[in-house]
């Protein structure tokens, strides 16, 4: 069978598309991106913006079985297990430096702006970085929506990366309201091969906000360099508890990283304030917004 997968929008090695391929070439199928004519595509979709662009796909390849699958287009479609769980085909991106996987699926919270809930489903442990490390990298990423919730699991699948001198890395925003000393200091001995990423969604959760940044410094954290933290604007959040976050954040020395649910003109300005390091670090929000009024005047 001849096979042919597309990766629509994806930002890093599509997942999905690599457990596709391994699944596949195991069973003596040809699989590329360029498959000029195949019997079967398969398409991922990660934002909705983008899911015409799969739609279209029939058009493309009308005598091919398609399928399409992504939380752009489809949260309820999975993988069947024998294909989730198999190792990913890291040839199928051969500019990857890094293995990739989830040790756990799913999340303990259930915040009404995120799709991981309708997607996942109830918090569980998925598989050990060992099933899906490939040896030829000295790096894995976590894809993890809590990656320390299931503190043991945590440990044991970090235990191993330590133990095998990996670089480590966690890129979703991890929840600093269940941090602890013991997490904050294996946090602190991983060698990690990015910053860490935490996530400051709610002004409410201000208190442990303070405490788990005091946590990461106590742990010998740098987290002015170290640490970015997510905040999310556009939902249900003031203009003026976005600027409190923010600069909370900056007398914490924690650089933030705004993310916009809806684009509004606050939200863009805000996050092209936050998001600049050069800009965060040497104004306010609002003195930042004063001399852009003044440079354009003087344009």
């Amino acid at each position: 069978m001849r096979i042919r997968l597309i990766d629509i929008d994806s930002k890093i090695p599509n997942l999905a598309l690599m457990k596709l391929s391994a699944h596949h070439k195991a069973r003596g199928d040809s699989v590329s991106f360029d498959e000029p004519d195949p019997d079967r595509v398969y398409a991922s979709v990660v934002f909705r913006a983008n899911a015409w662009k799969a739609r279209g796909l029939r058009f493309m390849f009308p005598h091919a079985e398609i399928e399409i699958g992504g939380t752009g287009i489809d949260l309820a479609k999975r993988l069947p297990d024998e294909i989730e769980f198999c190792k990913p085909d890291y040839d199928l991106y051969p500019d990857a430096a890094y293995s990739l996987g989830f040790t756990t699926r799913g999340c303990i919270r259930r915040c009404p702006f995120c799709v991981v809930p309708t997607k996942e489903g109830r918090f569980r442990r998925a598989q050990h970085i060992s099933e899906w490390h490939d040896e030829r990298f000295d790096a894995v990423v976590c894809l993890d929506n809590n990656v320390y919730a299931d503190k043991a699991w945590f440990f044991e699948n970090t235990d191993f990366v330590l133990e095998q001198g990996l670089r480590y890395n966690a890129i979703q925003g991890m929840d600093i309201r269940i941090l602890d000393e013991e997490i904050a200091g294996r946090l602190a001995d991983l060698k990690w091969s990015g910053q860490m990423h935490f996530a400051f969604d709610r002004v409410q959760d201000e208190p442990a906000i303070r405490r788990g940044i005091r946590m990461l410094q106590d742990a010998g954290i740098r987290t002015r360099h170290d640490v970015s933290m997510y905040v999310l604007v556009g939902y249900d959040s003031t203009e003026e508890e976005d600027k409190r976050r923010c600069r909370l954040l900056k007398e914490m020395g924690v650089t933030p990283f705004v993310m916009q649910y809806k684009r509004t003109p606050w939200t863009r300005k805000v996050a092209f304030w936050a998001n600049c390091p050069a800009a965060f670090w040497s104004c306010d929000v609002d003195e930042y917004d004063r001399a852009k009024k003044r440079s354009k005047s003087c344009a």
